[in-house]
């Protein structure tokens, strides 16, 4: 069925009227696409953009592989979508391109000056060689805000005339915010894209009534329309195994960070990334899941994922993959049925969680974790964000203190198993008592290792609006200054850096909050010291005491990792690798890291005030204690 799409648009607007919208903002909206979309759009060009902001780069951190390097797996369902109903597609990974010239080049001067003009040049060049009759550009993350902009901007320089639409978590998150901020963009398609974006593209080429048209945003006269009836892909359409055309996967693992288990995984793994079930069946206050997915989970066939592990395997030599999922466990049957076909196959992989596990799950299912490790598991995160029943329930987490301790018990059993935790602070209201609560219960848990972040909340989230009410954050707020780094294990940790850096002239005391009023509720500025307190109590303060090998060999591995990749020149870390490696006979490398501590430690006062506060210059004379021992001394 082929006609004039303006004809067929405006002839039939009224089949788009639906619940979510009024039938005049729908006939807007309409009237807005026969404008911009006058002729065939066959060739479409993606973009990927980078997944840190610019302004906030450091080449070091890159360089280390510390910045997220995963596959654009949202354009690879598009593609394969696209292209079965015969449209060209480009993807233009632009955060691919920035990391692989910072892995080549040695200059950091020249690195720090040469992105915006390299990403400028690869993108002219894409649209001069490929051509494209319209742009769609992926935001995921609220770190990608600014560049996003940029880049519509410098694509509409170029030709004003080309459309240009975005989606991604971030955009459903926040459609009017970036539509204001950019009239480069068109259109924003909100929500899961793969059926909706394909779906849009027939009923402008006249393929299609406008009856279903969905989930597409725009502005007219500065204020924001929408079509919010979704249109969700069926359970046959979610098999989809991505097409990633003429991407070169077997790179992205040695180019950034997939996953948070590279210190763990076996030596020359390659990793990438699948997504075996959408959605949550959880409805926490502070995550857009649910606002991106819908309510509930749909899961894939267990034949699909499958298929998709063996396409990597052999097209691209992917050994490791890292679950996308939000709610991994979701259907215990079904989820055992993938560890075993997974062993039976003989796919030979190994794998991790590095999205969160919902404890209750484990907590009630336990025989999970058994076909896990024997399924290839080598590391799995838990949402645990509090150990205060009081806010576990505010926040609605689908789990309770007494699942997380249960867990830890049952992950005792699997010391093979790197388990990490997702612990949050700066809860609306939560107290210092309440985060102590956290403390505790994380060390009742015995977890190896936590991830402590600040609150961030994310537009469309009950948790943001709940602080606009309450005054505590701005309507229209992306709080990008809690969110500027790309990776919450080192965001936090880079903070600190800067505030040491700012801090240098006037150095503040540190305090140890949990010795003072424990009702009191912290102040925003007292948030950066406390995150660092609590980092300490739930991740090193246990390390001096611990004595069993596997554990030390884990912290060992991991704290190699933060001080030598993840924030270097740290004084705690080095200090408390070089007290394991002491622990583990490594008398070599146990002085070198406590060396390094040292001379961290001297150069600067911020850290001086914060080791006195904790009592740490102390543990420097650990080396007389343990001199001597070696491993076989503590079986």
């Amino acid at each position: 069925m082929k006609t004039n799409t303006k004809e067929l648009l405006l002839g039939n607007r009224e089949l788009i009227q639906d619940t979510t919208g009024t039938l005049n903002s729908n006939r807007t909206i309409i009237d807005k696409i026969c404008k911009i979309f006058v002729g065939q759009y066959k060739r479409v060009l993606l973009i990927h953009p980078p997944q840190f902001p610019e302004k906030l780069l450091n080449v070091k951190i890159a360089k280390n592989k510390r910045y997220y390097a995963y596959p654009p797996y949202g354009f690879g369902l598009l593609c394969a979508n696209l292209k079965k109903r015969g449209y060209d597609v480009c993807i233009l990974d632009l955060n691919m391109e920035i990391l692989s010239f910072i892995h080549t080049e040695k200059d950091e001067e020249i690195i720090q000056k040469g992105i915006p003009a390299l990403w400028e040049k690869i993108l002219e060049e894409s649209l001069l060689n490929f051509r494209p009759d319209l742009v769609g550009i992926s935001c995921m993350f609220t770190m990608s805000h600014e560049i996003t902009i940029k880049i519509a901007n410098f694509i509409k320089t170029h030709n004003v005339d080309l459309p240009i639409v975005a989606g991604g978590v971030h955009i459903s998150n926040a459609p009017d915010i970036i539509l204001k901020e950019c009239k480069s963009i068109d259109l924003v398609f909100l929500y899961e894209g793969d059926k909706s974006f394909c779906d849009f593209l027939d009923i402008i080429n006249g393929k299609m009534l406008p009856d279903r048209l969905a989930q597409v945003g725009t502005l007219v006269d500065e204020e924001y329309i929408s079509i919010k009836k979704r249109n969700i892909p069926n359970p046959e359409e979610i098999n989809t195994i991505p097409d990633y055309l003429n991407l070169h996967l077997e790179k992205y693992d040695s180019l950034g960070e997939i996953g948070t288990f590279r210190y763990w995984r076996p030596k020359n793994s390659r990793s990438s990334i699948i997504l075996s079930n959408r959605g949550c069946r959880g409805h926490c206050s502070f995550c857009s899941v649910r606002n991106f997915n819908g309510a509930g989970v749909r899961s894939r066939s267990v034949e699909s994922v499958i298929n998709e592990i063996q396409e990597l395997s052999s097209k691209y030599n992917i050994n490791h993959i890292t679950w996308l999922d939000d709610d991994f466990f979701y259907d215990s049957k079904r989820t055992i049925q993938l560890f075993n076909e997974i062993i039976k196959q003989n796919l030979n992989i190994t794998w991790d969680a590095s999205n969160g596990v919902i404890a209750s799950s484990v907590a009630v299912h336990p025989e999970l974790i058994h076909s896990a490790a024997e399924s290839g598991c080598v590391g799995m995160y838990f949402g645990l964000e509090s150990g205060n029943p009081q806010i576990l329930r505010k926040i609605r987490k689908p789990s309770s203190v007494n699942h997380y301790i249960k867990v830890g018990k049952i992950m005792e059993k699997y010391p093979k198993i790197f388990t990490r935790g997702f612990l949050i602070i700066g809860f609306p209201k939560e107290t210092f008592g309440q985060i102590l609560d956290t403390v505790n219960m994380a060390k009742a848990m015995a977890l190896d290792w936590y991830t402590v972040q600040l609150l961030t909340p994310l537009p469309s989230t009950e948790m943001y609006h709940q602080m606009v009410d309450e005054g505590l954050i701005q309507e229209g707020s992306l709080n990008m200054s809690s969110a500027g780094f790309t990776m919450f294990s080192v965001r936090e940790s880079e903070r600190q850096r800067l505030k040491e850096k700012g801090s240098q002239g006037n150095i503040k005391d540190f305090s140890n909050f949990f010795e003072k009023d424990l009702d009191r509720i912290p102040t925003k500025a007292e948030l950066d010291d406390l995150w660092l307190l609590v980092d300490y109590k739930v991740n090193y303060e246990k390390i001096i005491a611990e004595d069993h090998p596997l554990r030390l060999k884990k912290m060992q591995c991991f704290l190699v990792d933060i001080s030598n990749r993840m924030s270097i020149d740290n004084p705690i870390s080095t200090l408390f690798l070089g007290i394991v490696e002491n622990k583990l006979g490594n008398l070599q490398e146990a002085e070198k890291y406590f060396s390094l501590s040292k001379k961290y430690l001297m150069k600067s006062a911020y850290w001086q005030i914060r080791f006195k506060t904790l009592d740490l210059e102390r543990l420097y004379n650990l080396s007389a204690v343990f001199e001597g021992k070696g491993c076989n001394d503590y079986y």
